[in-house]
């Protein structure tokens, strides 16, 4: 069966490309139509997934099965809003995920369960649940439903919008910004995330890291660790870059989702920098949670260690988020152990002191880069966790 994976050729760019000419023209006239943007996202996610394909028959069953969820949450709350129906609803509307992830422990099966933009389309499930919970969401289109879950600009990889803001920026009047705000961004955008993608993320995968020998040198862990470090990056922000032009080529515009990592001090800035559209929903939806559930209830009563007991929380779901492998859980307890030496360290009497000499910011960003890309190593499983 013929698919198109997302943003993976030139090819796929393109038709891309042509299927936005309607919504273009429609932009230019200052006109956003959801159903017109639903039909074109179901008509690539079918491309992405094969039409009679198991996948395809799997995404339909999760798209029906979160749907009813969401609306009976919705409906019974209104009448019966107890903490006990919100994390039932929650736990029910998890359960494929971890179907999926559990089932990389069984072979036979693996391969035949899950689907791309599976993850992605949990984050928007969920942020929809929480704040129907919060009240901040009290009543839901089903168009509006589905185009959120599905907009297939960042179908496969984020970046992650907000419900609010998306639905929003249909109501939006575009016809005198499109061109200068829209249209001319997205398109420097897309060949900027093709050249991240396409050029140089190929290149470090293909004379680079598909060189290396699985013998796991020293020589061979620092050749792997930077240049894997660098070809995450520049293929996802690749990704990220095409996702959010061809978002504002449909007069929408996505949340962003790097900027400039590497030069990050210390690890609370980095990941204030990296996939931040991912970070942003951890810090809002998990971090902040758990470090105001340990202040309430009292079993942490001081706020800083209130704080770092989230950090460490937060990274661990975002390791398992990942995957139930071992690389994952050790790569979130990393990075968790990180920003709370990073938090103790930018408190400090000490920090407040070195922050201020001249090569400080040089020195930190080259220190923190080593265990920025020692985190990738680990978070690819590669050399240390092969056996």
């Amino acid at each position: 069966m013929i698919t198109i994976p997302q943003y993976e050729t030139l090819f796929s760019v393109y038709i891309t490309a042509v299927a936005l000419i309607p919504c273009i023209i429609l932009c230019f006239w200052g006109k956003k139509y959801k159903v017109l943007d639903l039909a074109i996202s179901v008509l690539f996610i079918a491309l992405f997934l094969g039409v009679n394909s198991i996948r395809m028959f799997e995404f339909v069953g999760f798209v029906i099965y979160e749907t009813i969820l969401i609306y009976c949450f919705l409906l019974i709350k209104k009448k019966h809003a107890t903490k006990s129906l919100f994390y039932l609803t929650m736990i029910l509307s998890m359960i494929p995920i971890l179907v999926v992830r559990i089932s990389v422990f069984k072979p036979e099966i693996k391969d035949l369960i899950g689907f791309t933009g599976l993850s992605y389309m949990c984050f928007k499930i969920w942020q929809i649940l929480i704040e129907i919970h919060d009240e901040k969401i009290d009543k839901i289109g089903i168009v509006d439903l589905w185009l959120f879950i599905l907009f297939f600009p960042s179908f496969t990889s984020g970046p992650i919008a907000r419900y609010q803001s998306f639905v929003q920026s249909f109501d939006e009047d575009i016809r005198d910004t499109y061109s200068k705000e829209y249209f001319v961004p997205g398109i420097k955008r897309i060949y900027l995330g093709l050249f991240y993608k396409l050029a140089v993320s190929f290149f470090i995968n293909e004379f680079i890291m598909s060189k290396l020998s699985n013998e796991g040198s020293l020589y061979e862990y620092i050749v792997y660790m930077y240049s894997y470090t660098l070809f995450l990056f520049f293929d996802f922000a690749g990704y990220s870059n095409i996702a959010i032009g061809v978002g504002q080529l449909m007069g929408i515009k996505l949340p962003e989702n790097f900027n400039k990592p590497f030069l990050a001090g210390n690890m609370k800035e980095f990941w204030a920098r990296w996939h931040m559209s991912l970070s942003t929903w951890f810090s809002d939806y998990v971090y902040g949670r758990v470090t105001l559930a340990g202040v309430r209830s009292g079993l942490i009563r001081n706020p800083k260690m209130a704080s770092r007991v989230a950090y460490m929380v937060t990274m661990l779901l975002m390791g398992l988020w990942h995957g139930f492998s071992l690389h994952y859980i050790i790569y979130g307890l990393y990075e968790g152990i990180l920003l709370v030496v990073s938090d103790c360290w930018i408190k400090s009497a000490t920090y407040r002191t070195v922050r201020k000499k001249k090569y400080y910011n040089l020195i930190s960003r080259v220190i923190c880069f080593q265990f920025i890309a020692f985190g990738m190593l680990l978070f690819s499983g590669r050399y240390i966790f092969d056996a």
